[in-house]
């Protein structure tokens, strides 16, 4: 039933979701059941209750944590939910969030080939009710687009992952997740774009620590329990961020338009748990661009709002906002809004 709806959601003209309500969550974080985090799961949960998020996903590493025993303490908010799941931690380090499941999903499972280690945790996930999100790939430098390309029914994976020693940016061997989503779109996966956290501290702070609320996605849903989180996430019903909001997100057939909350991204920046990403080079301010197949930018505004064609022969189009803005210390951060492809090949 769960994947029947979403393909529903995915036929359904755009103009459906007019009623649908923006929710904030974070789809990978953990606690100190795995050994190496410092707080309890109710700690955890807490921590994004109380600061306004709507979901969360407890992916402990090959545990999985029953919503209903995590008892947060004070009035819980009914716009607050816990979406079961488990974060797959499995072979040549190869590691992927198993969302809305109903048990343990095993990890065991090895193969000479990493794209077999990926169809393992995505056939493991379907059976156990739930969808895979394949997490940090460049951890390690353990996953490439080429192993990622072969993977059926893998719709999403952690484009921005908050944990300083992920590498979401590549280096000067290795590309960026964002590169890697570009060859796996060109190539013509329907899969999408997650930024998370994967904190592991709570009591500990400081932008060498692995501290939650510097990546999180913004679900466009009809309403607010796992089924309907997921279903909307795997129609491409979300932005991801890693600290700009978004007031406005149109994806149709034939286009993308993008509307900044100024007034909320500049609220998230308030935050000392956002540092940004140092830059080099840019312009302070807002910068929209819309990009396409082999990650060629088809078109560029600077300002707060945009909207953008797919052109003619582009199998696909997605979006990204960069804000560039001096910190204290005089250096440039970057902060990023990434929007889900639409596609006109379909796929």
């Amino acid at each position: 039933m769960k994947y029947l709806t979403a393909l529903l959601l995915v036929l359904l003209p755009a103009q459906i979701l007019s009623a649908a309500k923006w929710y904030k969550g974070n789809t990978h974080v953990h606690t100190k059941l795995c050994g190496h985090a410092d707080s309890t799961p109710e700690v955890v949960a807490g921590w994004y209750h109380d600061r306004d998020y709507n979901f969360l996903i407890l992916s402990e590493h090959n545990k999985f944590i029953d919503p209903a025993t995590v008892k947060l303490k004070g009035k819980v908010r009914k716009d607050f939910i816990l979406i079961p799941g488990e974060e797959v931690t499995g072979r040549k380090t190869i590691h992927s969030t198993a969302m809305n499941i109903d048990r343990l999903v095993p990890w065991h499972y090895d193969h000479k080939d990493r794209s077999g280690i990926i169809q393992q945790h995505v056939n493991a996930t379907r059976d156990a009710g739930g969808t895979t999100i394949l997490n940090h790939p460049n951890f390690g430098w353990a996953v490439k687009a080429e192993d990622v390309i072969p993977v059926k029914y893998l719709h999403m994976f952690e484009l921005y992952n908050g944990h300083p020693s992920v590498r979401n940016f590549g280096d000067a061997h290795h590309p960026s997740t964002e590169q890697m989503w570009d060859t796996m779109l060109t190539a013509g996966m329907k899969v999408y774009g997650v930024a998370s956290d994967d904190a592991h501290n709570f009591a500990k702070w400081g932008n060498k620590v692995s501290n939650p609320g510097r990546g999180w996605v913004m679900v466009q849903s009809e309403s607010l329990n796992p089924d309907a989180i997921t279903e909307a996430m795997l129609s491409g019903n979300f932005y991801s961020s890693s600290g700009v909001a978004l007031k406005n997100v149109k994806r149709s057939k034939g286009s993308i338009t993008i509307e900044i909350d100024n007034k909320a991204t500049e609220k998230e920046l308030t935050s000392d748990i956002l540092f940004g990403t140092k830059v080099k080079a840019g312009k302070p301010g807002y910068e929209i661009s819309f990009i396409g197949p082999e990650g060629m930018i088809v078109k560029t505004v600077h300002g707060t709002s945009a909207t953008c064609k797919v052109p003619d022969g582009n199998a696909f189009l997605r979006g990204k906002v960069t804000l560039r803005k001096h910190r204290k210390d005089g250096t440039v951060g970057a902060y990023y809004a990434w929007t889900q492809p639409v596609f006109t090949d379909g796929r």
